[in-house]
């Protein structure tokens, strides 16, 4: 009786087990490393991928992924991301399978009209890794992308925009930021460049700066020393080996950043906003061409605060006023300040947010301590190949 009753018990988890019943063959598989968007005309987009084509059985160095495969460039224009990719896997008789996507492209042109739509996709339907990088292109998508052909140009961009002064923004990430108070975030801005490799030319794919993302619109792009700016208003993006110079007495004092601290104080009193930003720092001297000899507890070292005081002071206000006006957009965490500080003022202007940040009076503090001039002091006309006539 019990080999009766076990018979069907093994049938039925037989069935049940079932194996990889969906699994799809690697010869069925077209790996997607990276995709572009662009704004075709205005009802339409166009979307670029680039391919893996994996081909174990190959032994030689034929083609792009050194024997292991080779990388295609496709396009196909669409009235949705949906509807492109449908159009692009009619071109290609294996599965697109986007596990392995690393970057997402998005063109300037797009980017300026919005990418909602573009962002509930990849958010939505495809499995793309929560780790792929987003960035923006000044140009288009399909331009950047057909200049590559080797897999590891991605690898390489995503090492650089993942450092602390590029400030990368993984897919994971901009799926946090977009529901974050302030809805103002930075994405990397992507460009081209070419490298020389045992006297051949090859190009890549760098960070060239960032760009202002507002309510999932591209605002603007930021200038050299609006990163600067931010970086100061958010150490943490500031990494390592930054620098400041300061011109004093006929020279040039430089200064390396090695701890920050930056407090945020919020208040509203009688309606009126207002933020007060006090950034803290230490440095070392690291270069000193002028003629101040700078020792270390002297009045000298002292005395070289207050010029970098202001100097880091006037690059933070121009930077806040530049969000204020032109990129109109909070993307240093001002929002969530308030927000913490006063939950039910937050809770009924949140959708005034915009127009408050524009108009709010903002007041600026630098306190920057040096504390080491440098392991040598070397005289003034010495370093300048000056002779001493004594």
């Amino acid at each position: 009786m019990r080999h009766w009753i076990g018979f069907p018990v093994l049938i039925l988890v037989l069935l049940l087990t079932t194996g990889c019943w969906d699994r799809v063959e690697v010869n069925d598989m077209a790996l997607i490393i990276s995709a572009g968007v662009d704004l075709k005309d205005e009802d339409e987009i166009e979307m670029t991928v680039q391919v893996f084509i994996p081909n174990p059985a190959s032994g030689g160095s034929e083609g792009n992924g050194g024997g292991q495969g080779n990388v295609y460039t496709m396009s196909s224009v669409g009235i949705s991301m949906a509807d492109a990719l449908s159009e692009l896997q009619k071109k290609l008789p294996r599965f697109f399978s986007w596990g392995h996507a690393k970057a997402f492209f998005f063109g300037e042109e797009l980017a300026r009209q919005g990418l909602s739509d573009e962002f509930d996709f990849l958010f939505r339907d495809i499995q793309t890794r929560e780790q792929s990088n987003f960035f923006i292109c000044k140009g288009t998508a399909r331009q950047l992308l057909e200049s590559q052909v080797d897999p590891n140009t991605y690898e390489t961009l995503i090492k650089l925009s993942q450092k602390p002064v590029n400030h990368s923004s993984t897919m994971h990430e901009v799926e946090e930021l977009l529901s974050a108070e302030s809805q103002s975030f930075l994405l990397p801005v992507v460009a081209p460049a070419t490298l020389i490799t045992n006297r051949a030319k090859k190009q890549i794919l760098t960070v060239e700066g960032m760009s202002v993302i507002q309510k999932q619109k591209l605002k603007g792009f930021l200038s050299p020393e609006d990163i600067m700016g931010i970086r100061l208003l958010r150490p943490k993006d500031l990494g390592r080996n930054i620098t400041m110079t300061q011109k004093l007495d006929g020279g040039n004092i430089v200064i390396k950043i090695m701890h920050t601290k930056i407090r945020l104080y919020p208040s509203i009193e009688n309606g009126v906003w207002k933020m007060r930003v006090k950034l803290s720092l230490d440095g070392n001297v690291v270069q000193n061409s002028s003629s101040i000899n700078i020792t270390k507890g002297t009045d000298a070292m002292r005395s070289i605060e207050e010029p970098f005081n202001q100097s880091m002071k006037e690059i933070m206000v121009h930077t806040l006023h530049r969000l204020q006006t032109e990129q109109k957009a909070d993307v240093v965490g001002f929002a969530r300040a308030f927000h913490k500080k006063y939950p039910l003022i937050w809770r009924d202007k949140k959708g005034e947010w915009i127009s408050i940040f524009q108009t709010m009076e903002m007041e600026v503090e630098v306190d920057s301590s040096i504390q080491g001039p440098g392991v040598a002091n070397i005289p003034v006309y010495q370093r300048r190949g000056e002779v001493n006539d004594e």
